[in-house]
C-alpha cells in the first residue's frame, strides 16, 4: 500500500492503469512464453518496432505534415503485427528454423529503424519524435485513451487463458501430442503470438521496445521457479510482474533521471534472483510444472 501510495503521489491514474494492465497481460503470457521457449520471439516483434518506427520518420522527411507523434507509434503497431505474423508462418510447421526466423526479422528491422532514425537527425539536426520513448519507455506520460485500450488488451489475454487454458497448456507442452488429440494447434500458434506482439505493442510505452520483452520473461521464469504447479505459477508471476513494475515506477519517480523501463526490468531482475537465491537454499526444483 505504501508503495502504491507513494507512485500515486507522482504518476496520474492512466499511467498506473497503463502499467498494471501491461504488468498483468505479459505475465499471464510469460509463463508459456517461457514454456514454449518463446523468449527470442518476443525479441523479435519487440525490436521490429524500431523497423515501423523508422518508416514514419522517413515518411515524415517526404511528407512534413505528417510529421505527428502518433505516426511512428502506427508503425510500431503495424511492423509488430506484421512481424509476429512472419514469424508465426515460417516457425509452423518448420518451414524455416525459428531461430533463423527471428532473427532475419529483428536485425533488418533494427538496421532499418536506426538507420532511418540517422537520416532524420542529419535532415533536421534533432533526433525524431519518439526516439527516447521506443528506446526506454515513457510511463508517466498516458492519456485515458491509451490507458483503456491498454486495459482492453489485457482483459482480452486474461479472457483467452482462462477459456482456452486447456488446448494452450496441451500446446506448449507437447504440440504433436496436442494436435493428435484433436486441438487446433495451428489456431493456438497464431492466437499466441498475435497476443504476445499486442501486449508488446501496449508494452513499448512503458518499458521501451528495447526493454519490453523482459516484462514477458522475467516473471514467468521467476514464478516457475517457485512453484511447479501451472496455476500457481501464473497467479505467481502476476504478482511478481505487478510488484517488479510499481517498485520500478516508484524508483523512476523517486529519481527522475532514472527511465521507467530499465527501473522496472532491474525490479524483475532481483525478484527473480531472489527466488532463484531461496529455491537454491530451500531445495531443486522439478523440472516442468504440473498443470
Amino acid at each position: 500500500m505504501l508503495l502504491i501510495a507513494t507512485i500515486s503521489m507522482n504518476l496520474s491514474l492512466p499511467a498506473l492503469v497503463t502499467a498494471a494492465s501491461v504488468a498483468v497481460a505479459c505475465a499471464v503470457l510469460s509463463v508459456f512464453v517461457v514454456t514454449r521457449r518463446w523468449a527470442f520471439i518476443g525479441e523479435g516483434i519487440s525490436h521490429s518496432g524500431f523497423g515501423g518506427a523508422g518508416t514514419a520518420w522517413v515518411l515524415a522527411l517526404l511528407v512534413p505534415s505528417l510529421d505527428r507523434p502518433w505516426l511512428p507509434y502506427a508503425g510500431v503497431v503495424v511492423f509488430c503485427l506484421l512481424t509476429a505474423i512472419g514469424i508465426a508462418y515460417l516457425s509452423r510447421g518448420q518451414r524455416v528454423n525459428s531461430d533463423a526466423a527471428i532473427g532475419i526479422f529483428m536485425v533488418a528491422s533494427l538496421a532499418w529503424g536506426f538507420l532511418a532514425q540517422q537520416i532524420y537527425r542529419r535532415a533536421r539536426n534533432a533526433d525524431p519524435v519518439g526516439w527516447d520513448v521506443f528506446l526506454f519507455g515513457r510511463a508517466s506520460e498516458m492519456t485515458p485513451q491509451y490507458a483503456l485500450a491498454t486495459a482492453g488488451v489485457c482483459i482480452a489475454v486474461v479472457l483467452v487463458v482462462l477459456l482456452l487454458g486447456k488446448e494452450i497448456v496441451s500446446y506448449c507442452f507437447d504440440p504433436v501430442m496436442a494436435e493428435a488429440s484433436g486441438v487446433a494447434v495451428g489456431f493456438i500458434h497464431y492466437l499466441l503470438i498475435v497476443l504476445v506482439s499486442l501486449t508488446i505493442v501496449v508494452g513499448v510505452n512503458v518499458a521501451g521496445n528495447v526493454l519490453v520483452t523482459a516484462l514477458l520473461v522475467l516473471p514467468g521464469a521467476a514464478a516457475l521457479l517457485f512453484s511447479d504447479r501451472l496455476r500457481t505459477a501464473v497467479g505467481a508471476a502476476i504478482a511478481i510482474g505487478l510488484a517488479g513494475t510499481l517498485a520500478g515506477l516508484c524508483a523512476s519517480t523517486r529519481w527522475p533521471a532514472m527511465p521507467a523501463g530499465p527501473a522496472i526490468v532491474l525490479a524483475l531482475f532481483a525478484e527473480f534472483l531472489a527466488i532463484f537465491l531461496w529455491k537454491q537454499l530451500a531445495g531443486p526444483a522439478r523440472a516442468q510444472p504440473n498443470v
